[in-house]
């Protein structure tokens, strides 16, 4: 049987039903496995603040993989290990962005900007339960405070066959410098330069001291492959795309019917 002693988790389309919601199975999964002494870590694209706030509905404590492993963090919210977008690079893309019909954010450690209040924003409140700040962009460098480095910027739209050109545009400006890649069809994500969430679960092991290959690794989507070419153990959920389905060891069901409980209860 698999030796499971590091759980790293996706957040949403995972860890998230399709309401955003947590099922009580799956909580109760994941406190079954932290009292038996493993390591549960959150995952995700989201900033610190709102994965931290989904540990507190858990009632857990533990490391986070922020901005898709572009920023780590201990259970103390101490850097385990950083990755930030230069400034210049940063205002580089937002030059781009601003001449094409995408919304976006920029995301720093501290917080997450945007040029204006619109409907984008209330989504992004309504999913990360944080609130954002509204500054002009293309000052942005001169608003950050002294410790605050941009570590991903997210652009949006909701006609998708728009987004895959505008990914391929970005790719083909940015991609020599740059981790441009999609989070769902809806978003494009961009970050340092060869930085993946594979980053976070091996930072995780050096820090905590763990075999990398009793990681077990859950997600659904191309942003999860790299989470899952870390782990000893990856699992996609069913309403993951065939492609991220071929690197997993194992499938799960949906989100929509307990699927990471169903992963964490056969491995404990």
């Amino acid at each position: 049987m698999f030796e499971c002693k590091l759980i790293c988790t996706d957040i949403d389309g995972t860890l998230l039903d399709p309401n955003h919601q947590i099922s009580d199975r799956t909580k109760e999964a994941i406190r079954r496995a932290r009292r038996k002494g493993i390591i549960v870590a959150l995952v995700s694209g989201r900033i610190s603040e709102s994965l931290t706030l989904i540990q507190e509905e858990l009632n857990i404590t533990g490391p986070l993989g922020c901005f898709n492993g572009s920023l780590v963090l201990d259970e103390d919210g101490n850097e385990l290990e950083a990755h930030p977008i230069r400034e210049d690079q940063c205002m580089h893309v937002l030059s781009y962005l601003a001449q094409t019909e995408l919304e976006y954010f920029v995301f720093t450690n501290e917080s997450w900007y945007m040029n204006e209040m619109n409907a984008w924003y209330d989504v992004e409140v309504k999913a990360s339960r944080t609130q954002g700040r509204i500054v002009t962009l293309d000052r942005l460098c001169d608003t950050l405070g002294k410790s605050e480095r941009p570590f991903k910027l997210l652009a949006m739209h909701d006609d998708n066959e728009y987004m895959r050109v505008q990914e391929r545009e970005l790719q083909t400006r940015f991609g020599s410098s740059l981790n441009i890649f999609s989070s769902s069809p809806r978003y494009i994500e961009i970050l340092a330069r060869g930085v993946d969430k594979g980053h976070a679960v091996r930072s995780l092991c050096e820090s905590y001291g763990v075999n990398p290959g009793t990681v077990m690794a859950v997600g659904d989507y191309y942003n999860d492959i790299g989470m899952f070419r870390a782990a000893g153990y990856a699992v996609a959920m069913a309403n993951a795309p065939d492609e991220v389905k071929a690197h997993s060891h194992a499938c799960t069901a949906s989100n929509s019917e307990d699927g990471l409980a169903l992963a964490i209860e056969s491995v404990l």
